[in-house]
């Protein structure tokens, strides 16, 4: 998949950043030929086809509904091979293939919005054959497979919706690139594009919908090729919206923000409605006091941004991590993997980690190794370092006494971190911290001295 500054969406999840979103439910879909790019979260449909035991009749109201979902789908089906023809890319993330009838005589599928016939075969295995590096770190986030896809049909009626298209007047040829297989050489993520041939008359092109050699007999024309539709197996290890974020990132250098979970608002930071107060009692006088709101505002955001020890993940967690740190008068130095604390004679390698489950063992032998390489680059004892691994765990869960009252980090990681003089540390426990310290009930010394004596689990507050 060429990387591509140009328009993208996707269908079927929302809350990314940079790119415009639609859901499968939406009232009115956009017109997706008027994008470049597009990105098709398949399993979003799937709870919808399999809400409903299979064999019982559906009420009225959810065959509307799912009624609503298909024309959805047909909608964008037609929409994504005008797409395909002016070049443009789709990727989905698939998902097992599942179908619901509604009434007697028709029903709807989680595929009907591709233009290209899909089959898949449920099979299951962890056995993964990469062909195409490019997608390197998306299959670090599959390590089992649940089906396999079916070679492409090249017969008139499995490519009627593209045909009907070009109103039967040139000849497409259908192509299949491997981008993933089995053990048993059945791919588990292709892509698919097709190749448009013209014809010297009608009869040649006739003979093609059931000759294989006709294109080389006649000497057919290839006037041009679509762009390609990914199907990529499903993410094991994180979920559709994480590794969507990852091919934005990947694909089209879009960094991800974790947008504000709902309910973040009602976390309070000190001075927070105070400066609120004070931003309402200019406006009333705005025209006069444009320039001081302003300095409130700025005032504000820097003190709001803390929220992000809450909920972030990734490169932002990480440099909200090092305000905080500096804000408590510690030195960073992030020119090394990971960052350099320093306070005073004090030294320690940091690692952030943010996750919506617990923090894992893999997190902390990371570190481990860090420290190990940092200390030998350094010509120093790996004691002359400490180990300090600032947790972000089940990031999304709210209210914080919910988060709290469940494991944070897995327990051989805290035996491990016992062993490797290392503190683990959750970035609630220093958002905590950093709240007392500025409400003046513990000073910055007392923190720091926690963070570096801590071992295992360890509380800053």
């Amino acid at each position: 998949m060429e990387e591509k500054e140009k328009r993208i969406i996707v269908i079927g999840s929302e809350g990314h950043y940079g790119v415009e979103t639609v859901p499968w439910t939406a009232e009115e879909m956009p017109n997706i030929a008027d994008y470049e790019n597009v990105i098709v979260d398949t399993s979003s449909l799937t709870p919808f086809l399999v809400k409903v035991e299979r064999g019982k009749n559906l009420d009225e109201r959810y065959a509307d509904f799912l009624r609503k979902i298909r024309k959805n789908q047909e909608f964008v089906r037609e929409r994504l091979i005008h797409l395909l023809h002016s070049g443009g890319n789709i990727c989905s993330i698939c998902s097992t293939q599942e179908y619901r009838a509604i009434g007697t005589y028709s029903g709807i599928t989680n595929y009907d919005w591709s233009p290209f016939p899909i089959k898949l075969v449920k099979e299951k295995g962890e056995t993964i054959e990469l062909y195409d590096d490019s997608f390197k770190r998306y299959f670090e986030s599959v390590k089992k497979w649940h089906f396999c896809f079916e070679e492409m049909q090249r017969d008139y009626a499995a490519m009627r919706t593209i045909h009907d298209f070009y109103k039967g007047e040139y000849y497409i040829r259908p192509r299949m690139r491997v981008i993933a297989e089995n053990r048993y050489t059945r791919p588990i993520a292709i892509a698919l594009k097709y190749e448009i041939f013209q014809f010297q008359n009608v009869q040649q092109l006739h003979e093609a919908t059931t000759s294989m050699d006709a294109i080389k007999r006649y000497g057919a024309k290839l006037v041009g090729t679509s762009g390609e539709l990914i199907l990529l197996s499903p993410p094991t290890e994180i979920d559709s919206g994480e590794v969507i974020n990852l091919l934005l990132n990947e694909f089209w250098g879009i960094q991800q923000k974790t947008l504000p979970p709902e309910g973040i608002d009602k976390i309070v930071v000190p001075g927070e409605d105070v400066l609120k107060q004070e931003i309402q009692n200019k406006v009333d006088n705005i025209e006069e006091l444009k320039s001081e709101i302003g300095e409130l505002e700025i005032r504000k955001k820097e003190v709001v941004q803390f929220k992000q020890l809450l909920y972030e993940t990734g490169p932002p967690l990480e440099n909200i991590c090092k305000i905080t740190l500096r804000k408590l008068g510690c030195d960073v130095d992030d020119s090394v993997e990971d960052f350099i604390l320093t306070k005073g004679d004090k030294e320690a390698i940091v690692e952030v980690k943010g996750r919506e489950g617990v923090i894992e063992r893999k997190d902390g032998a990371q570190l481990s190794q860090n420290r190990r390489n940092y200390a030998i680059s350094k010509g120093k004892a790996l004691t002359s370092f400490k180990a300090i691994l600032l947790g972000n765990p089940r990031r999304l869960l709210l209210p914080l006494e919910e988060r709290i009252k469940k494991e944070s980090f897995a327990q051989h990681l805290i035996g491990d971190a016992k062993v490797e003089d290392m503190a683990l540390v959750t970035t609630v426990q220093l958002f905590k911290a950093y709240r007392e310290f500025l409400e003046g009930k513990i000073s910055s010394e007392e923190i720091i001295e926690q963070l570096f004596s801590g071992i295992g689990q360890t509380k800053l507050v």
